[in-house]
């Protein structure tokens, strides 16, 4: 009778860790379209084609990407798409034993008034920028000794990449650069580790918001051949 007990305790346990799962999907799935009605934002349960959207991180890695509770619409006279993004690895142990890692995010992305070169600000990472330029990843470096300790960056063409990140957006960044993020041609994603809350879409969405306001005026005219203040 051992086994029969042990399969059955196993099945209601797998029942159980199912039911907890599907209640607090249901209720995350509540709580986003609470937040887009409120917010005047349009909601959809999923959209896994927004995950070929995008290269860079997090994107285009992994397997089984999937993209869920996606909020769309305008911010501040801005079009934005905020969504769940998640995607598999695997791995084999010594053993032939098999492991899959879901591995999720948040994230937002802002569209901006014009096409702009790559620029991607993060930050350090636990052994710091000196391991990384070792095996070849050195990131611009700025006046701002506290900056360069706590952020990289990363540009296609440096002298746009000083052109952005001046001064200014060092202190704001400094400040409340809680999230990485990247200029892809007209969008400024903003990513984070794990999923997040509605409260949290709305600092992600400030903080871009943030960015593409400290962008100078002179960088929008030579790079883009918009004028932001106009329109």
């Amino acid at each position: 009778m051992e086994p029969v007990l042990i399969v059955a305790a196993a099945v209601v346990i797998g029942g159980g860790v199912f039911y907890f799962n599907y209640m607090a999907a249901k209720k995350r799935r509540e709580a986003f379209a609470a937040f887009a009605a409120q917010q005047g934002l349009t909601y959809q349960p999923e959209n896994h084609g927004l995950a070929g959207q995008w290269s860079g991180t997090p994107f285009q890695t992994g397997d089984n990407r999937r993209v869920k509770n996606v909020l769309t619409g305008p911010y501040q006279g801005r079009q934005i798409v905020a969504f769940d993004y998640s995607y598999q690895t695997h791995s084999t142990d010594s053993k032939g034993r098999r492991r899959t890692t879901t591995h999720k995010f948040g994230v937002v992305v802002m569209q901006l008034p014009g096409p702009l070169p790559h620029l991607e600000v993060t930050h350090e990472g636990i052994f710091g920028g000196a391991l990384a330029n070792a095996f070849g990843f050195a990131d611009l470096q700025f006046e701002s000794e506290q900056f360069n300790r706590a952020f990289r960056v990363k540009a296609d063409d440096p002298r746009f990449g000083h052109a952005v990140i001046h001064p200014r957006m060092m202190e704001m960044l400094l400040a409340r650069g809680e999230i990485g993020w990247r200029i892809e041609g007209n969008s400024l994603i903003g990513w984070d580790n794990g999923a997040h809350a509605p409260a949290e879409v709305m600092n992600r969405l400030q903080l871009l918001q943030l960015v593409t306001d400290h962008v100078p005026p002179y960088v929008w005219r030579d790079y883009a051949g918009v004028d932001p203040r106009q329109g």
